[in-house]
């Protein structure tokens, strides 16, 4: 029997992290490009939508002197942009002098009431801020509202129900930015891009999903509709590290496709320096957790090419047992990342063999900037 399901859209708000702002920057228009001055920011990044909150057009721009300069294509003069401040992490949305003139001018439905008369507890105080334009509403261990815009999600279950218009969809719920939400996602939204052992969900609906499943989810700009759905990772359902199966030196078929993760972020390779790039992703059999790092090998045991990931006492923690028919799902803590494998092993040769004497816990991870900002356990292989 289907449930009625309200709640699922508003969640949605928190996958995308696009909550509309009050905010607002007015530009002028001196017929090349809108211009305006802001201190304290060097770099902004434009984006403009169509009436539908669709993303159509995104372009990096740089200040000169404290002042911007958005040269726009003319198909996109007339959506509605907002404008992402690199240094200072704000979301604002951008209008036209002539606009923001128009907006303001009063009439007889906007004529101040008694009613709206600010009172003694509508006056922002110390407690009120930072505002919804911070990071702050995310967990610490993002730096950028972006950081936490594209954190993975992990699925724990999918099931039909209905919105408020009595139509289709898919509950799915996640995991994500180390809380568990409830999605709906339109039955009719196809999966843009999956790792290549799992290639046959490119095209599907959200329907081909799984709990234990890794996805990475975009909204519109009020956040009300999922609007792309990203396949990152599935667990096997053998234990990678003994099964005769090749998934590839870095097990790099089950988390990407044409060297990329979901056609947009890097992976860690064994035996290889990580590149610079912001984001990067590793996956791995966890060898040994030292401190504040986490050594991940592959199917080699081979300490000299293992992958060392640091990470931080609030590094987003999730933890999904495979011993069962059903798994079990955790939001844990670093303190739960633990490895079965002997470090005396290690000492011997620098090099483990794995075999089923053993039980094997594996990680899939989401670095940023260097720091493992999610950590994602499937524990209890071979158990």
């Amino acid at each position: 029997m289907k449930r009625k399901f309200i709640s699922a859209l508003l969640a949605a708000v928190m996958i995308a992290g696009t909550t509309v702002f009050a905010q607002t920057l007015t530009a002028e228009d001196n017929g090349s490009a809108l211009v305006f001055e802001r201190e304290g920011d060097t770099i902004a990044v434009l984006s403009c939508y169509d009436d539908d909150g669709v993303l159509c057009y995104s372009n990096k721009y740089k200040s000169e002197d404290g002042e911007f300069a958005l040269d726009i294509p003319e198909q996109y003069e007339n959506m509605r942009k907002r404008v992402y401040f690199v240094d200072t992490n704000e979301f604002i949305d951008i209008e036209t002098a002539d606009n923001a003139s128009a907006a303001e001018e009063p009439t007889a439905t906007e004529e101040p009431t008694a009613t709206e008369e600010p009172t003694a507890t509508e006056t922002p105080s110390a407690t009120d801020e930072p505002t919804e334009t911070t990071s702050s509403k995310y967990p610490s261990i993002y730096e950028k509202a972006l950081d936490a815009i594209y954190a993975p999600a992990l699925v724990t279950e999918v099931e039909m129900s209905v919105n408020s218009n009595d139509e289709e969809i898919y509950a799915v719920t996640v995991f994500y930015q180390g809380k568990e939400v409830k999605v709906g996602i339109e039955t009719d939204l196809q999966i843009s891009t999956a790792p290549d052992a799992y290639s046959f969900a490119v095209g599907e609906n959200a329907g081909v999903l799984e709990a234990g499943d890794v996805v990475s989810m975009t909204a519109n700009l009020s956040g009300d509709t999922i609007t792309r759905i990203d396949f990152l990772f599935r667990p096997t359902s053998e234990n990678i590290a003994t099964d005769s199966t090749d998934y590839g030196t870095n097990f790099e078929e089950l988390f990407t496709s044409g060297g990329k993760v979901a056609s947009q972020w890097s992976y860690i390779k064994y035996g290889e320096k990580p590149s610079s790039d912001r984001y990067q992703y590793a996956f791995g059999i966890i060898g040994k957790k030292s401190g504040s790092t986490l050594t991940l090998i592959n199917k080699e045991g081979s300490e000299d090419e293992a992958i060392e990931v640091d990470f931080q006492s609030d590094t987003i923690v999730y933890s999904c047992d495979v011993s069962g028919k059903e798994y079990d799902f955790e939001i844990v803590d670093t303190n739960s990342i633990e490895t079965t494998i002997s470090e005396s092993e290690f000492r011997k040769t620098g090099t483990v063999e794995l075999t089923d004497d053993y039980s094997y816990n594996y990680a899939f991870v989401r670095i940023v900037d260097g720091t493992a900002t999610e950590i994602i356990l499937y524990n209890n292989y071979n158990e």
